[in-house]
């Protein structure tokens, strides 16, 4: 995962060998592809890496069994029934769904015998609707697969629903790496932070009272934080941690932040509402009880236990 222009369609095409980095090594196993001191650069021809790109490649006048037959007339068969498409083999690629396409291109990649599976926004060109069917089966297929795969994704659903480790990329460099869970309980970057769908207040950190810290935010009041920090830091904090209220409450939630409803987007049965820099999510009966209407004043309350820092440059 990483955000546009991080670096990671570049890796896919460096490990196929549609791309020469200037240094490094990329071995499969006990195989050597590329290295840059040794002077080893295989042509991707030579290269055992099926590879699914983001428009799928398919060829429209072939049939799904030619398409498929393309990567590797021995195992097309087998491999189009095990992604569910060989009902389809007589139809050409402009007459099935986009989450048919999809797996003829998978079924593609996987008759070559490839030794590494490589997906390119494999589920980017999808619908909402058929997005949520295909990554389950993608997860299932997966899972039956004894071959390392490798998938470059911006959506956070993806890596949650495929249950896989994620790797973070940032200009280039993976800046954090572990499960989906791992990365949204304890981002370790404000980039991380954001792909999770956090908020992220720039502020500047200090001491503050009974062990805490205490945030002065560029956008203007202080918030607390039960993480140690100091100097420039990004108060983190999930959308779903935060807690609507008319005027200020008088619980034990240490942290407020008063203004006005700048929009309600509705996500199923959960309404988001933006309140100045931060966006709160609530149940959509929530919303209704409290009259929630733009331009009404709010405040967002939330824990200071609830409230991580990650550094900021400068």
């Amino acid at each position: 995962m990483g955000p546009s222009g991080a670096g990671k369609s570049s890796l896919l095409e460096a490990i196929a060998g549609l791309r020469s980095p200037r240094a490094g090594r990329i071995t499969v196993g006990d195989a050597c592809w590329f290295d840059a001191d040794a002077g080893v650069a295989l042509p991707p021809e030579r290269r055992a890496a099926g590879v699914v790109f983001q428009d799928y490649a398919l060829f429209p006048h072939m049939t799904v069994a030619r398409n498929v037959a393309f990567g590797g007339r021995d195992r097309a068969l087998e491999m189009m029934e095990l992604t569910g498409i060989a009902h389809l083999a007589g139809a050409r690629p402009g007459e099935i769904s986009g989450g048919e396409r999809q797996r003829t291109a998978l079924a593609r990649a996987l008759a070559s015998d490839p030794a590494v599976l490589l997906l390119d926004e494999p589920l980017a060109a999808l619908d909402p609707g058929t997005r949520s069917e295909v990554r389950v089966g993608l997860a299932r297929l997966i899972g039956r697969l004894a071959i390392p795969v490798l998938i470059v994704t911006h959506d956070m659903a993806d890596a949650a629903a495929l249950d896989c480790e994620v790797a973070v990329m940032d200009h280039g460099t993976i800046v954090q790496r572990g499960g989906h869970a791992e990365l949204l309980a304890r981002p370790a970057t404000a980039t991380v932070a954001r792909l999770m769908g956090a908020n992220l207040l720039p502020g500047t950190a200090r001491p503050g009272p009974a062990g805490l810290t205490e945030v002065v935010l560029d956008a203007g009041g202080t918030v607390l934080s039960g993480e140690a920090g100091t100097g420039r830091v990004g108060v983190v904090v999930d959308p779903w941690d935060l807690t609507l209220a008319h005027g200020r409450p008088g619980d034990s939630q240490l942290n407020h932040i008063t203004g006005t409803v700048a929009s309600l987007t509705p996500t199923g049965n959960r309404m988001r509402v933006q309140v100045g820099p931060v966006v709160a999510e609530v149940t959509a009966l929530s919303a209704e009880r409290m009259g929630l209407a733009t331009g009404a004043p709010v405040t967002v309350v939330f824990k200071a236990l609830a409230t991580r820092l990650v550094p900021l440059a400068g």
